[in-house]
């Protein structure tokens, strides 16, 4: 999947990004004038199916591209032993909690963005989108200040021994000075598939996957002039690759080469549009923490048992992941069409577009979750093959393998509410199901009832389940068309 070796994407010709863009009239009048700047495909109309697949193979290699930085990121760290692998393990999940208080800001530009987007009202769109990256800016210097400051007794909390600990530090500084390149390039890309550019979205994401790709191995290991990093050099890795992809991005939106831009004229605060992007991105933002700093909690259940315990479940959650991004990619195209659709006046099809995504969402995991459960000693064992953590992982990914399904509902489901800007529902069923399910049935089942590491897995799959299952019922009320940007 990565362009800079050459693959062929069939159907994405990336050169037609420039041929999409046709230039007439300046935009003048009122918000709702239709745009005629740019002439771009019509996601309101038509075959729903159509427009989904339209959609979603962008957003699915997209967001599936990271598989090839989680796969080969665990790779390349587990060669450097147990203790590099644990300390990776606690370290990435302190960094996503930090960057969940920004990354829903993402979900505030998508919601505004598409709903002008599907207003035909290019100029509050692009309004939206400067707004949105001025506030990511900001953001991230306040989390990248907060997260140095709380690195050390984070690790020491969640279980970090004396050789695990000054592993875990060196990798944050890095990750965390830098934090800005994950928080933007994330952002943007909302801000562009909002807009519909799902092709540019993946382009950049491919951009970063192909330069991680090649550098991490040269950083960690060392060659010719370049010094062996450790684990650090998987840290500037992402940095630098994820920063390779903001400055395409800034090049294609401040260039006038998307059906959306920013521009230096509207770039200072309009506090007005930044308290409404700030709202719908709240209770997401809110939503998203919840979901990382729980397993902050669960990390810190399984540190109880050792750093082989640590370790296999770093493999096994990585790989779990991996199975979900695709679901990731097709709820994003979800999110677009609600948005789009809502603005376009057509809540029915709106709904339609979110159910028949979650379908194939759905279809797609039972085989992911097969996948998982037949092959869960191989694949914990291509990246570790100490027994101990062989043993622990291989476990975690029978047990919690096929409540993925529920999983892929929900979050299909979420990313509608999302789109819709209808933000609430989800940090309510997470907080629910994380908070009042899977930390409480984790922490009984393995402490308790004395299953150890089993119970935590069991309380994975309960709140997996339940999570889906509240979803479906919620967004079957249908209140959320009725949501107004």
């Amino acid at each position: 999947m990565d362009l800079a070796c050459g693959v062929y994407v069939p159907g994405y010709d990336f050169e037609d990004l420039n041929l999409q863009i046709t230039l007439h009239a300046n935009i003048m009048g009122n918000k709702h004038q239709e745009d005629t700047t740019i002439q771009h495909r019509n996601l309101t109309e038509g075959s729903l199916h159509r427009d989904i697949w339209y959609l979603a193979p962008p957003m699915m290699l997209g967001t599936g591209i990271t598989n090839v930085i989680q796969i080969l990121d665990t790779y390349w760290v587990g060669q450097l032993g147990s203790a590099a692998l644990a300390a990776v393990t606690i370290s990435i999940t302190i960094r996503w909690v930090i960057n969940s208080l920004a990354n829903g800001l993402g979900i505030g530009g998508l919601a505004i963005v598409a709903r002008r987007v599907g207003e035909r009202d290019r100029a509050e769109a692009d309004h939206a989108a400067t707004q949105t990256l001025l506030l990511g800016i900001m953001i991230s210097a306040i989390l990248s200040v907060l997260g140095l400051a709380v690195a050390q007794p984070l690790l020491i909390l969640l279980g970090a021994d004396a050789e695990v600990l000054p592993l875990g530090l060196a990798y944050l500084r890095v990750a965390l000075a830098g934090i800005i390149t994950l928080i933007l390039v994330f952002v943007l890309n909302s801000i562009l598939r909002g807009a519909g550019e799902a092709r540019i979205a993946m382009a950049v994401l491919f951009l970063s996957t192909a330069t991680i790709v090649v550098i991490e191995p040269l950083l960690i290991f060392g060659l010719g002039p370049i010094p062996a990093l450790g684990i650090v050099g998987s840290a500037w890795a992402n940095v630098l690759g994820y920063g390779t992809g903001v400055a395409f991005q800034l090049v294609i939106l401040f260039g006038g080469r998307a059906r959306i831009g920013v521009n230096l004229t509207s770039f200072k605060p309009d506090f007005r549009l930044m308290g409404r992007i700030i709202s719908i991105a709240l209770p997401s933002t809110i939503q998203m923490t919840l979901r990382s700093s729980s397993r902050l909690v669960i990390l810190g259940l399984i540190g109880i048992y050792g750093t082989f315990a640590t370790a296999g479940y770093g493999v096994a959650n990585r790989l779990l992941l991996v199975a979900l991004i695709p679901i990731f990619g097709l709820g994003n195209a979800t999110a677009t069409l609600v948005g789009q659709n809502l603005g376009a006046g057509k809540p029915d099809r709106a709904g339609r577009c979110a159910w028949w995504v979650s379908a194939y969402a759905s279809g797609f995991m039972i085989v992911a979750a097969l996948i998982l459960f037949s092959l869960a000693n191989p694949l914990i064992s291509l990246f570790d093959s100490t027994p101990q953590v062989v043993a622990f992982g291989s476990e975690c990914l029978r047990v919690v393998s096929f409540s993925l399904i529920a999983s892929a509902v929900g979050v299909t489901l979420a990313r509608g509410f999302d789109g819709a800007g209808n933000t609430i529902p989800a940090m309510a069923i997470n907080l629910f199901t994380l908070w009042g399910m899977e930390i409480p049935f984790a922490y009984g089942l393995s402490r308790l009832l004395a299953l150890g590491t089993l119970g935590v897995w069991w309380g994975r799959t309960i709140a997996n389940v339940a999570n889906g299952l509240f979803f479906f019922i919620w967004f079957r009320r249908g209140r959320w068309k009725l949501r107004e940007l």
